[in-house]
């Protein structure tokens, strides 16, 4: 794990790495499910870049939720939160109508027209903004990982996978200031359609370390 200053390049993975971090994240959260099929090719192509293929693959094994009910995907369609190529047109809109924004300086919105940018691929309940340095002439896998706890705390960026960020969020309880682990507890996925743990004992339930392995099945 490195944190790096500006500008980084994550060394591009291989594709088992991908995978293994891929295989982390379930065995963390115990989640099961048949890989689907998530299209992005339009929103590739409206973004003009492929994105990172270990994320794209993320996606295929977790239906939309969230990450220890906290942290949450940006889907190419999605019944339930702004998908990902609606987020970046809105951070582009509000970045044209008020010039060079401070709100993601020192970088920009990503734009085909223009160099290395910003495009949003997660978000989590406190605020917390998760996005790639995108960069067009930079292997997708290979994009930096740019985070900041809300939108008026200092950026961070990593050189890392997406997937291990996310590992690392709910898994590592020293990656601060993002980290939501407990190394008491099991980290879990929380499906669109789950009912949110309200009480104390909703969350002992969904965190037990000797809970089973969670499914699809509603």
């Amino acid at each position: 794990m490195v944190e790096c200053d500006l500008p980084c390049a994550v060394i591009l993975p291989a594709v088992n790495d991908q995978l293994m971090w891929i295989d982390r994240i379930t065995n963390l959260t115990g989640w099961r499910q048949d890989p689907e099929d998530v299209g992005w090719d339009q929103v590739e192509a409206e973004l003009g870049v492929a994105l990172p293929t270990d994320f794209k693959e993320l996606c295929r094994r977790f239906v939309p939720g969230a990450f220890y009910a906290y942290l949450d995907l940006l889907r190419p369609t999605d019944d339930h939160a702004e998908p990902l190529v609606r987020r970046w047109a809105s951070c582009r809109q509000y970045a044209v109508e008020h010039g060079s924004s401070r709100l993601w300086a020192p970088y920009e919105i990503y734009g085909v027209d223009k160099g290395p940018g910003l495009i949003q691929w997660g978000g989590d309940q406190t605020e917390g903004e998760y996005y790639w340095l995108a960069d067009r002439f930079v292997e997708p896998d290979r994009w930096p990982v740019v985070a900041r706890w809300d939108g008026i705390e200092p950026w961070h960026q990593f050189d890392m996978s997406t997937v291990e960020f996310v590992y690392r969020v709910i898994a590592d309880p020293e990656f601060k200031p993002f980290t939501v682990a407990d190394p008491s507890r099991r980290a879990f996925y929380l499906p669109y359609w789950g009912p949110f743990p309200m009480s104390a004992e909703d969350w002992d339930a969904l965190t037990d370390p000797n809970r089973e392995s969670s499914t699809t099945d509603r």
